[in-house]
């Protein structure tokens, strides 16, 4: 009786605090309550969009009876699918409102902050999507200041995990702080896309497509050096689009109308290219995102083959795990990638609307 007797006062306070904000009549507002409970449990009796992995078989690549050096993990499309929620008051006013559109639509750069959150920039919502995996929780970015984003492709923190995005049609990197409030912003060449961070050296390299070079300057903008130009010979680019550092910081960037891989010191300083236009195994159709894992294996995803392939130092090819498709483990258009301290990849899976989490599998696994 006590456990009934104080549901009912919190539902009846729920309802007067309701009335007395909206004006709407005991009638209408218990309509609504029951209406923001049954919605959601109806769904869920279907199955939501969370990942239900118990009964499903694990995928490994290569397949056996090779030794397994990458596996699948999870996917993310949705708040629901790290365990983020929402109360009785949020989903009341949702029906209220509106929900707003929380599923990825078209995820682009992504990466993952010294707190294990993944940051996915989203070019159709024109927003950040926080993922905060330990604390199940899901917030947003979504301008910067005064400024509303019109073509977010980047993403990347630096050591205090302050994010850093780019905005290629603004031709601006916006920076916020953790908690994802604005700092500050500054003009980046003519059409800025990847961005990476070293973040000992507090240096910011940002790919600059439209003027075919990399940029580098301090974190707030300043002292621009940059290194490529137009062309086809060592250290030229033609639409450069994506760059990730290593342990070593070395800088490598998908130069994709050159269909190579590019590799430079942390100076710009050319150091070696691999790549070469086809439809075979380790050729470029479409090359986009890019990571290096801690044994200093190369990952570029294709959108044309929609797989991500990999690479030795010397550009020898080594595997590839994904195919067409929107089962897991498979992908529609793969762009950005990130590859984590721990070993985990996490590719932006962009025409299926959702990132997906794989594992290198690391001692005992090694690709080399």
């Amino acid at each position: 009786m006590e456990k009934i007797a104080a549901t009912s006062f919190s539902l009846t306070s729920g309802v007067v605090a309701l009335r007395a904000r909206f004006g709407l009549s005991i009638l209408t507002v218990l309509m609504l309550v029951t209406l923001g409970v049954t919605l959601p449990s109806c769904t869920a009796s279907k199955g939501d969009d969370t990942e239900d992995l118990s009964s499903q078989k694990a995928l490994i690549w290569p397949s056996p009876p090779a030794p397994p050096r990458i596996s699948y993990s999870k996917v993310i499309a949705t708040p629901k699918d790290i365990g983020a929620g929402s109360g009785f008051f949020k989903k009341l006013a949702d029906v209220l409102f509106g929900a707003k559109v929380n599923n990825m639509v078209k995820p682009y750069g992504l990466t993952v902050d010294s707190r294990g959150r993944i940051l996915v920039a989203d070019t159709a919502l024109k927003l950040i999507h926080i993922y905060d995996m330990k604390e199940k929780k899901y917030s947003r970015i979504e301008r910067a200041g005064d400024f509303a984003f019109i073509s977010l492709i980047g993403v990347a923190v630096d050591g205090q995990d302050n994010i850093y995005v780019t905005d290629s049609i603004a031709a601006k990197v916006y920076v916020f702080n953790f908690n994802g409030k604005y700092v500050s912003g500054f003009n980046v060449g003519k059409r800025p896309t990847g961005l990476a961070i070293n973040k000992s050296a507090k240096r910011l390299y940002v790919v600059d497509t439209g003027s075919h070079n990399v940029r580098m300057s301090n974190l707030d903008g300043s002292g621009v050096k940059t290194f490529g130009g137009r062309g086809d010979t060592k250290g030229k680019f033609s639409f450069p689009v994506d760059i990730f550092l290593d342990r070593r910081s070395d800088v490598y960037v998908v130069d994709t109308m050159n269909y190579k891989v590019q590799i430079f010191d942390s100076g710009g300083r050319f150091i070696s290219s691999f790549g070469t236009q086809g439809d075979g195994s380790g050729d470029f159709g479409r090359p986009k995102g890019i990571a290096v894992d801690m044994d200093g294996n190369i990952y570029v995803a294709d959108a044309l083959f929609d797989t991500v392939q990999i690479f030795d130092r010397d550009g020898n090819f080594m595997l590839n795990f994904g195919s067409i498709g929107d089962a897991r483990g498979a992908f529609w258009m793969p762009s950005g990638l990130f590859i984590d301290s721990g070993g985990y990849i996490y590719v932006a899976d962009s025409y299926n609307r959702r990132i997906q989490i794989f594992e290198h599998l690391g001692e005992g696994g090694k690709l080399s």
